[in-house]
């Protein structure tokens, strides 16, 4: 085993630990399948080659470690708003929950996590921002829940992100995030009343018909090529 690898193993079994303790679960399911290329099932450390990439690994680390811990999966599927389009956001906002309760656990945690999402917001390019058309919904509300629940200060592009759409999202949740916060543990409270907010938000109305078009281009596309 040379040098580089030996690191990499060294950094493998300090993960295996970090999830064991964050998690209470002393027997992470291992693809054992993968083994030989040093997989768990939810990180690769194949593709570790600077300073970024480890801190995005500790922080995607920690994070499935307290999905684990904090999200019960029967609760969530139980909540998930009846309309599809909404779901994205919903895993969002519940994303949000855990890593919260997280970083109230744990310093480190914490650190991990706001180092990994000003990672993130630095890393963001946007040419032009016109118009609502030109921003993705689910990272405009990511930045919104990152800005409104995580206390993650926005760099300037990221606050151009979101502006689009912080009108709606603060009126259809600046009168429940004092209830949200109140129950960030209690995951039925909170998902319940996230998916009652996300299916009244009306956002999508637009956003499908882009969509749609943007099918239809797709399709036509493939159609002339062939």
């Amino acid at each position: 085993m040379n040098k580089e690898d030996n690191f990499k193993e060294k950094f493998r079994q300090a993960l295996i630990s970090t999830v064991k303790v964050i998690s209470d679960d002393y027997r992470p399911n291992i693809d054992k399948k993968n083994a030989s290329s040093k997989n768990l099932n939810f990180f690769e450390l194949d593709n570790l080659k600077n300073r970024h990439d480890f801190i995005r690994l500790r922080a995607e680390t920690d994070s499935e470690a307290l999905k684990k811990k904090f999200s019960n999966k029967e609760i969530y599927q139980k909540n998930l708003p009846s309309n599809s389009s909404y779901r994205s956001l919903y895993d969002v906002s519940e994303k949000i929950r855990y890593e919260l309760l997280g970083s109230k656990m744990l310093k480190g945690i914490f650190k991990n996590l706001n180092e990994n999402y000003n990672q993130k917001l630095s890393l963001k390019r946007k040419d032009q921002l016109e118009t609502k058309d030109d921003v993705n919904v689910v990272e405009a509300f990511e930045l919104y829940m990152l800005k409104n629940f995580l206390n993650i200060k926005l760099n300037t592009i990221s606050s151009k992100i979101l502006s689009f759409w912080e009108k709606e999202f603060n009126s259809s949740l600046n009168n429940h995030i004092k209830f949200l916060n109140k129950n960030i543990e209690n995951q039925e409270a909170y998902n319940s009343k996230f998916s009652e907010i996300l299916e009244q938000m009306d956002i999508y109305d637009s956003e499908s018909e882009n969509e749609k078009n943007e099918t239809q281009d797709n399709q036509e596309n493939n159609e002339n090529n062939n």
